[in-house]
């Protein structure tokens, strides 16, 4: 017999891994998603606040520095120069409305377009600091920061304008010339209002941040915000498949348990006997058949060597088998104290798949009661072919019977009473008619039988029987006696049966007695069945006759057919019980009648 141990993986248990695994990798990347975006508008908000702190300076340093007219032009450009020199700051423009540069960080842009009018429009401009992030050709991007210049709340425009003016001509980019005419028109363009109702556009003030620091730490917060999720979603699937494993482990531990029990109530409900030892050859399992029938206490068994429980035709057995690997099986006659038992045995080697040694099982089978039905079967065989043979011989032999007594009646009535040939003719016809009755014995033996049950008192059949013997134990000289338990619940029987049964039984009993010996029927009731016994005080039965009183033609007597216990034997039987007999030589024999009680 050889062992196999194997994992399976439930196809259910590997989909919902994969499951969690899909729900945790798309929360870790949401949760990335957000994190990012989280540090990216936190970036635009330090940079904003960065910038408009910047616009706020610069207004207020430009509203210092234009106090009085004269050099404000230089003063603004020197404010903006001075500005532009702090960390982080690529640009500080200053454009009119139409995106034309009136004052630059870089002065040779003066003039130039910085945005154009379509851009500026869709930016939206007001009074509030706003941002955007705007890329050169290059793609080298800024954050920048904007809103309307105002830096004085009046009288200062015309300054401002003058400024313009100034600047605008200083760039001599070729579209004005010495007069001023073109530059004066096209500041005419963008007056507003100020304090003497003269009308100037509010400039746009425009500061570039450089967001090159903020690229690189959000790149260096991705990457680890990146590793951290790889990090997060490894140990969060390892946990998983951790739980998952645990859950396994302890579903199978649960299994292996359960299948030990199961296993353990098997082996112990076993209807035969079964012994399990280890590789040590050590009882390591045995059930409540084995040690009955080895005649040893289980717990004496277990642990103890094989060769100490076992007897040495059942290990050498063992030998056997594992020297050739394979299962041995064989009948022996086990003799445990004063009892020897028909015993089928079955001995095999427990191995591994790496064919290793791991113990061996013994199978043991009583088979006492098999041989006892394999006995019956052998009886009932020999019983039905002698009356098969009986009943061919009774039809040959009756007919000539009747020719023989009817010619001795006809010879008998020719001589005188009393002459010897009148008695030579009585004893023909004696003998003719004893012949027919064993006939007729013959007859009812091998006819089926056709029994008629119905619930009967077995007080009344003991009565019956007794009425019947009462003359031939008057005869004999033997005391006969009854005795029935009260109230003795009745018994599915055919009574006329049960009573040639019983008859018989206790003619036997009264003629094996001498004068002065007594008969004793009882009936009474024993572990839920009817038990009706015979007792005599008669000479007994010799113990090597005690297997062989219940065949056919068997007889001690020399007037006997041996026809009368095979017929006791037939009718109990066809009740469905059973005819055990105990006999003390020279103190009397007991039959028992054990018949199942009615429900």
């Amino acid at each position: 017999m050889q062992l196999k141990a194997k994992i399976l993986g439930s196809p259910a248990s590997v989909w919902m891994i994969l499951g969690m695994a899909t729900i945790m990798t798309l929360v870790v990347v949401t949760l990335a998603v957000f994190n990012y975006n989280r540090e990216v508008r936190y970036m635009e908000k330090v940079l904003g606040e960065k910038g408009g702190a910047l616009i706020r300076s610069f207004e207020t340093g430009a509203r210092v520095g234009m106090m009085g007219d004269y050099g404000a032009e230089g003063r603004l450009q020197a404010l903006i120069d001075a500005t532009a020199k702090l960390p982080d700051i690529l640009y500080i423009v200053l454009t009119d409305r139409d995106g034309r540069i009136i004052a630059h960080s870089d002065s040779q842009k003066i003039g130039s377009v910085f945005l154009d009018a379509a851009q500026i429009e869709s930016l939206h401009p007001d009074r509030k600091a706003q941002s955007v992030v705007l890329r050169d050709g290059a793609g080298a991007g800024s954050f920048v920061v904007y809103k309307e210049f105002v830096p004085l709340k009046s009288g200062g425009f015309r300054m401002m304008r003058d400024m313009m003016n100034h600047h605008m001509s200083w760039s001599g980019n070729g579209r004005g010339n010495g007069s001023g005419n073109g530059r004066r028109g096209m500041m005419m363009r963008r007056q507003a209002e100020d304090a003497s109702g003269e009308s100037v556009e509010k400039p746009l003030i425009f500061i570039g941040l450089d967001i090159a620091p903020f690229v690189e730490a959000r790149r260096t917060d991705v990457r680890v915000m990146m590793t951290t999720s790889a990090v997060l979603l490894l140990v969060g699937l390892g946990c998983m498949v951790s739980l998952f494993w645990v859950q396994a482990y302890r579903r199978s531990r649960e299994q292996l348990r359960d299948t030990q029990a199961l296993a353990a109530e098997i082996v112990a409900n076993l209807p035969i006997g079964m012994i399990v030892t280890g590789p040590d050859g050590c009882v390591t399992r045995i059930n409540r058949d084995a040690a009955a029938l080895l005649n040893v206490a289980p717990d004496d068994a277990l642990g103890a060597a094989a060769r100490d429980v076992l007897p040495a035709e059942v290990t050498d057995l063992a030998a056997e088998s594992a020297e050739t690997g394979a299962p041995v099986t064989r009948e022996l006659s086990i003799r445990t104290r004063d009892t020897e038992s028909p015993v089928n045995v079955g001995v095999a080697p427990v191995t591994s798949d790496g064919a290793a040694h791991l113990g061996t099982i013994y199978i043991l089978s009583d088979l006492t009661e098999i041989h006892r039905l394999q006995a019956d079967v052998k009886q009932r065989e020999k019983m039905a072919a002698i009356g098969n043979l009986a009943a061919g011989i009774a039809h040959e032999v009756r007919n000539p019977l009747s020719s023989i007594k009817g010619y001795a009646t006809y010879f008998a009535g020719l001589f005188d009473e009393g002459s010897d040939n009148r008695k030579a003719a009585t004893v023909m016809i004696a003998e003719t008619e004893r012949l027919n009755r064993v006939i007729s014995e013959l007859l009812d033996f091998s006819r089926p039988s056709d029994f008629k049950f119905r619930k009967a008192d077995p007080a009344m059949v003991l009565d019956t029987v007794s009425r019947l013997l009462q003359q031939d134990a008057s005869d004999q000289g033997v005391e006969l006696s009854m005795e029935v338990t009260p109230d003795l619940p009745e018994a599915e029987m055919d009574p006329d049966r049960m009573v040639q049964a019983v008859l018989n039984i206790g003619i036997n009993g009264i003629q094996a007695m001498e004068p002065g010996g007594r008969l004793s029927l009882r009936a009474r009731s024993f572990e839920g069945a009817l038990v009706i016994e015979v007792e005599d005080t008669g000479r007994g039965i010799p113990e090597a006759d005690l297997a062989t009183i219940f065949d056919p033609y068997f007889t001690t007597k020399s007037q006997g057919t041996g026809l009368g216990l095979a017929v006791v034997r037939k009718i109990v039987e066809g009740h469905g019980g059973g005819v055990h007999v105990a006999s003390n030589p020279g103190k009397g024999t007991t039959f028992a009648i054990t018949l199942p009680q009615a429900h």
